[in-house]
């Protein structure tokens, strides 16, 4: 933050120094006792705490006593040094840093960058003098200036920028309620935004030394069991907002200044499938049609994707919020990042955040004992989630889901069987893959498209032995007509074909593609494709809880595929 070198800066930092430590201070401005005011100064610690792990009403509660503090100054003072450290008038006589300050004050970032793609074909940056242009145009389109000529929106604009120097992420304080994926830091004069998969450098943001990013590293871990320092130099912890927080440092990087700091946004907001299709049109309303089915099926089903920040959290959260509320869900959250239970306050939600205190199979058990319908992961990344989502899915008969990366649909099935197989319970790659494909239903994986559109790309049944047997062995043969048998045989010996194609690879299951996003359908006006109709063992499984009334309205939406 470069701007804080000039005086006027200056002269504002020093009136709110050390004012949340000063109880005689405190009881000037807010016209109480010296005990009184002892009291709040450590409640106020407390806040700082809390604003620094990611609560802005937090911020927002520091921000109005520092605006009282100004308040109380000399007036006249105060508008001269106000008119020195923003220009609240002209825009361009803003440094870039202020200019992007006063754009994230009043717009989304995806809104900003939609305006400075029109000024260079080069994404990979941000440069302080295109970013100056942007804030006089939106300015111009906008008017949004306009609101500064109230004085309260001055200060509060100004306190939080006095908030970030002192209690704050310094410049990067704004950016962590953005619509971006993710913060990072590389040294201090390197810090670079993650938006829709796009690693972008904010080129005219720097840090005045590397003892600010020390300092940024330690407050925004805090709630990690282990302190970060020299005897633990890389950690990874969350915010109180589930931010996701990876430091690393000291003799772990190349250099004393090469100080590493990832910050992964997770301003989850609850969107339904509804949602999802009107606004978003990641979905048709077919699809939604059939994943409500799925849900009061209470199928079991995998989200998968291969970028980071595809909405894979995002659309299990819209498919949770499809259970019925009479539903028991267990949630094994490794940082509480899905927030159920503030996100859906009239379910009936246990979750438990995985520690050292207890392993993942005592806290399976636990979810198992209290009685839960549903069990999701809100990523797998462990052998021994996999392994306890299937003893759940098979044994216990719970509907099971989570989120993982994975490049294809194809990749999900072998990566899931290859964590088995690193648990004690599985030594033959066979069994682990039988058992993952009996407790998978569905398979659906996200994309993000050229233009930034996430879709849905594919839903995939997982089609098993026991859907093989279902399907062949127990169906009725005995119909009458000609015509119609052969038609029936003629679809047996297709899908028996592609089955025991996926026996003779060594799989002991096959995928069955449902859905398919068409390519270029965007330009071709066109959306989902119906590749297959769900399987007959998969129907007859979600009848058992969605009912064959329900069940009888998906086959005729699959009819005569």
């Amino acid at each position: 933050m470069g701007y804080i070198d000039s005086q006027a800066w200056k002269n504002l930092i020093e009136i709110v120094a050390d004012s949340l430590s000063d109880s005689i201070r405190f009881a000037e401005i807010y016209k109480v006792d010296r005990m009184n005011a002892e009291k709040a100064i450590r409640t106020f610690t407390s806040i700082k705490d809390m604003a620094a792990l990611g609560s802005k009403s937090a911020r927002q509660s520091i921000v109005d006593y520092y605006i009282r503090l100004l308040e109380a100054y000399k007036q006249e003072e105060l508008e001269e040094m106000i008119n020195k450290v923003v220009d609240f008038k002209t825009i361009r006589n803003n440094e870039p840093e202020i200019v992007f300050e006063l754009l994230l004050a009043n717009f989304s970032f995806e809104e900003i960058w939609d305006n400075y793609r029109e000024f260079t074909e080069d994404l990979s940056s941000v440069e302080g003098d295109l970013l100056v242009k942007v804030g006089e145009k939106m300015s111009r389109e906008t008017n949004f200036m306009k609101k500064y000529e109230a004085k309260r929106e001055k200060l509060n604009f100004i306190c939080i920028l006095l908030y970030a120097v002192s209690y704050g992420q310094s410049c990067i304080e704004a950016l962590q309620y953005k619509d971006i994926n993710e913060i990072g830091i590389l040294n201090k004069n390197y810090i670079y935004i993650i938006h829709k998969g796009a690693k972008i450098h904010l080129k005219f943001l720097k840090f005045g030394n590397s003892g600010t990013i020390i300092n940024i590293q330690k407050k925004t871990t805090q709630k990690s069991a282990l302190n970060y320092d020299m005897q633990n130099p890389m950690l990874v912890t969350a915010k109180n907002n589930s931010n996701r927080i990876s430091v690393a440092g000291y003799d772990v990087t190349p250099g004393d200044d090469d100080l590493y700091y990832n910050e992964r946004i997770f301003n989850l907001s609850i969107v339904s499938l509804e949602d999802i299709r009107d606004k978003y049109k990641t979905v048709d309303n077919r699809i939604v049609e059939f994943l409500k089915f799925n849900q009061r099926g209470r199928g079991s089903f995998i989200v998968s994707g291969s970028d980071m920040g595809v909405g894979k959290s995002t659309f299990l959260l819209s498919m949770i919020g499809e259970y019925p509320n009479s539903w028991g869900i267990g949630i094994l959250d490794q940082q509480n990042e899905l927030q159920i239970g503030v996100k859906y306050p009239e379910k009936n939600v246990i979750t438990l955040v995985e520690n050292s205190k207890r392993n993942l199979a005592q806290c399976f058990a636990y979810l198992l004992k209290t009685s839960r319908d549903v069990l999701v992961v809100s990523e797998i990344t462990l052998p021994e989630e996999v392994s306890e989502l299937v003893n759940s899915a098979l044994r216990l008969n719970a509907g099971v889901s989570a989120t993982m990366h994975s490049f294809s649909p194809k990749e999900v099935i072998p990566n899931l069987r290859n964590l088995m197989m690193k648990t004690p319970m599985y030594h033959d790659k066979n069994t682990a893959e039988e058992d993952i494909s009996n407790c998978i239903d569905l398979i659906i994986h996200l994309k993000r498209l050229k233009s930034g559109r996430i879709v849905v790309d594919s839903i995939h049944e997982v089609f098993s032995d026991a859907s093989w047997r279902d399907e062949y062995v127990k169906k009725d043969l005995s119909i009458k007509g000609k015509q119609q048998k052969d038609s029936l045989m003629m679809e047996f010996m297709d899908i028996g074909i592609k089955y025991f194609s996926s026996l003779m690879a060594g799989k002991q299951y096959m995928l069955k593609t449902l859905f398919k996003y068409k390519e270029n359908a965007e330009e071709e006006g066109s959306e989902w494709e119906i590749s297959e109709a769900p399987s007959e063992h998969y129907l007859n499984k979600m009848s058992r809880y969605a009912g064959e009334d329900y069940t009888e309205e998906i086959r005729k939406m699959f009819k005569g595929v």
